[in-house]
């Protein structure tokens, strides 16, 4: 669902700290995936299970991973003025990691 997914990513952006060493070779800032997938996985657990909420965040950390540059990551996670732009390009990274709600 396209919303769950601008939700987590906002949860995320908001929420994101920088922490362990990422696993290369990779366009994360060192520690920056494992940031944003527990905080991704935090928000979007509200609305679906835990194990469905961290696929979803796995494949929008890889999406973005493959979508935008370090630079472009760097600014995401540490500005919460950045370009509306950048922004939708996030977004458009991570909108085919749809997620299924349970009836």
């Amino acid at each position: 669902m396209r919303s769950t997914s601008i939700f987590a990513l906002a949860a995320s952006l908001a929420l994101f700290s920088i922490g362990a060493q990422a696993a290369a070779p990779s366009n994360w800032p060192a520690g920056a995936r494992d940031g944003f997938v527990q905080d991704c996985s935090a928000a979007a657990s509200q609305n679906v299970d835990v194990k469905t909420a961290k696929a979803h965040c796995e494949c929008g950390a890889d999406k973005i991973n493959a979508e935008l540059s370090t630079a472009e990551i760097k600014e995401l996670m540490t500005n919460k003025n950045a370009s509306p732009e950048l922004k939708n390009k996030a977004v458009a990274a991570i909108s085919s990691c749809k997620v299924v709600k349970k009836k």
